[in-house]
């Protein structure tokens, strides 16, 4: 795999945590959980390729521009998701506790 496929791989992992993130916006759980598995199978194929070295300046700044990117709609989803999962970790824990 050449340097722009890895950086299209990293682009299109940051294009999928934007649709994440207006799902979560959205409350839509469902796709938010469909593009999640769709992102695993990016990151897999980013594993895969990971020994490429040295990258150029400008697939490196690419490469950086993407992470960026991901990690904001990461922290923004996890912001949005936690009131959700308090109230489905009470709720599971209700009903242990009513079994």
């Amino acid at each position: 795999m050449n340097y722009a496929n890895i950086c299209s791989l990293y682009e299109s992992v940051a294009e999928l945590t934007n649709q994440m993130l207006a799902a979560a916006r959205n409350h839509d759980w469902d796709e938010l959980s469909k593009l999640e598995a769709i992102c695993a199978d990016y990151n897999e194929q980013i594993q895969d390729h990971a020994e490429l070295k040295p990258l150029s300046e400008d697939v490196q700044a690419r490469k950086l521009q993407s992470i960026k990117l991901i990690l904001a709609n990461d922290r923004e989803i996890r912001d949005l998701m936690a009131p959700w999962m308090l109230k489905l970790n009470s709720m599971l824990n209700g009903q242990s506790r009513n079994n």
